[in-house]
């Protein structure tokens, strides 16, 4: 038999890396060489963490809090404060790595992590809704399988520093200078993944910018028909007075007068988001959540 670390080194960059048995096999390496700290992690990617609190930072992932619009399905919720966005929407992911695979491996490009009743309830009062709304939020698998990667980048540098100190692992042994050297490797495993940054997820009613300020990616017969629908959902809220019912169709009646007169994307964008804005003054948070959605279209 050859050497254990160079065969995990091997396994963990291979395009068919299983990941789980490579995780094994790291921690059948770290518990001979007595590296508790670490196999401390490795036990955790492998079971799954206890409480986020324990998390590292790669599992931190951002997602999209979406609302159940009676008429419209599920609609990105708008939430003006980035402050609180940050509090709302930053997730740690604590499953295991073959939970997290699973879920990849899963259909649709979003995952959904339901909110606790306490939650739903919350965000009920923040968004003054007269009643009661369902939540979800909506992570990328993109985010998700980033997890994962990190978790290979993780073994192979830990793997690297351990064959740079000579320690191998020949015929799955370690020797005592081996078991010395390995005092030396650090257990912190923000060593090993590098700096990260939480990465934003993408929801499905939420599509990527397509177009630019002279462009759009979405035709004037769609968006005219977007905002007769929304139009219809101004007349028949119970979110807002009659006169600011009023005062939004007078808005919107002044974006379509836009649109007759082949005014710039950017003129009508910014023509949504002062209607979406007075929405969310006015109260009418479910109603906004449609022209969020639009105006990433423009």
């Amino acid at each position: 038999m050859g050497s254990i670390v160079l065969d995990l080194q091997q396994e963990v960059i291979s395009q068919d890396c299983d990941i789980v048995n490579a995780l094994r096999k790291a921690h059948l390496i770290a518990v001979k060489l007595g590296l508790e700290e670490f196999d401390k992690w490795i036990c955790n990617e492998l079971n799954g963490y206890q409480s986020k609190d324990l998390c590292p930072n790669y599992r931190k992932i951002h997602s999209t809090l979406m609302a159940l619009n009676p008429h419209y399905g599920w609609v990105q919720a708008v939430i003006t404060s980035p402050e609180l966005e940050n509090e709302i929407c930053e997730h740690s992911v604590k499953q295991s790595v073959s939970e997290i695979i699973a879920l990849v491996n899963s259909n649709g490009d979003t995952l959904g992590i339901s909110c606790s009743g306490t939650e739903i309830d919350c965000f009920n009062k923040i968004f003054d809704n007269p009643l009661p709304t369902q939540f979800v939020y909506h992570i990328s698998k993109a985010s998700v399988t980033d997890i994962v990667e990190k978790v290979k980048n993780t073994l192979l540098e830990w793997t690297l520093k351990l064959e740079k100190e000579g320690i191998l692992g020949e015929n799955m042994a370690f020797n005592e200078k081996e078991k010395e050297q390995a005092k030396s490797i650090p257990q912190t495993i923000n060593n090993y993944y590098g700096s990260t940054n939480v990465v934003n997820g993408t929801a499905s009613n939420s599509p990527i910018v397509a177009g630019n300020n002279n462009t759009v990616s979405i035709t004037k017969e769609d968006l005219c028909n977007e905002l007769s629908k929304i139009a219809d959902e101004i007349k028949n809220t119970n979110e807002i007075s009659t006169d600011d019912i009023e005062t939004a169709l007078e808005l919107l009646s002044d974006i379509r007068d836009k649109i007759d007169c082949d005014k710039k994307p950017s003129i009508i964008k910014s023509g949504l988001v002062g209607l979406r804005d007075f929405l969310i003054t006015a109260g009418g948070g479910l109603t906004a959540n449609l022209l969020a959605t639009l105006i990433t279209r423009l």
